[in-house]
């Protein structure tokens, strides 16, 4: 499997896990960064970075960001910058969530740099899930 293939993989993932945890299986307010979803369908822009997956704070649920990662860009200074920024933005409402999926070798990696960007960024609050049981 490519890189990009692993990487959709993954994305999905995400898709999939918010519909079924949070939406009652209901994918309309999901934003997703995949190859076949319209224009319309994509996540927003957050500080010059788009997020794989987004679900707005109007979802009544919660503001959802949902990053994948595969080995090739877990622990690199992109993915840095990108997570601290993700965590910023969910920082500024009451009801957050930020959702990574990672190869299944990688969630340990995952969790260490998610706790440590927390506490860097001050998003104290902000709930951090890394999917875990992956292939990518």
């Amino acid at each position: 499997m490519g890189e990009s293939e692993s990487h959709t993989k993954l994305v999905k993932e995400i898709v999939t896990w918010i519909c079924s945890n949070h939406l009652h299986g209901d994918p309309g307010f999901i934003f997703a960064d995949l190859p076949d979803n319209p224009p319309s369908k994509k996540p927003p822009v957050i500080n010059n970075f788009i997020p794989d997956v987004f679900v707005p704070e109007s979802s009544g649920v919660a503001l959802i960001i949902g990053e994948a990662k595969t080995a090739r860009d877990l622990e690199n200074r992109h993915t840095r910058s990108q997570i601290e920024t993700f965590l910023r933005r969910c920082a500024l409402t009451n009801n957050a969530i930020l959702i990574m999926a990672v190869p299944w070798d990688l969630v340990r990696s995952a969790r260490l740099l998610l706790r440590k960007l927390k506490i860097e960024t001050g998003a104290h609050d902000v709930n951090i899930i890394v999917l875990e049981r992956l292939y990518g």
